[in-house]
């Protein structure tokens, strides 16, 4: 049986899961002590700058990802900063709430 290698990540609990394995836990525990707003800006150009590159721009599973998405009329025009944003926001809220 042949493995074959992951296509894209079509939602965004994949891209979360994935930024996990990355990130190592003395980062966590900092991004635990800071504010939604303060993680935001904090990483906005640099960590979410990666993000849209990899998770969006570089998906080949972009536009399966985007119809994941709640409610695709509010997406329907995502672009990488907003995207980015979201998943900032849900990485933030992951890590804050896990044990």
């Amino acid at each position: 049986m042949k493995m074959t290698e992951k296509f894209g990540y079509s939602t965004i609990d994949e891209i979360i899961d994935d930024i996990l394995q990355i990130l190592s836990l003395e980062y966590q525990e900092k991004i635990k002590e800071m504010s939604i707003e303060d993680f935001r800006t904090i990483d906005h150009f640099n960590f979410g700058q990666w993000i849209r590159n990899k998770y969006f721009y570089q998906n080949p599973a972009q536009e399966q990802l985007v119809k994941s998405l709640s409610d695709p009329k509010e997406y329907m025009f995502l672009d990488g900063d907003k995207f980015s944003h979201i998943i900032l926001e849900k990485l933030y809220e992951r890590i804050t709430t896990m044990k």
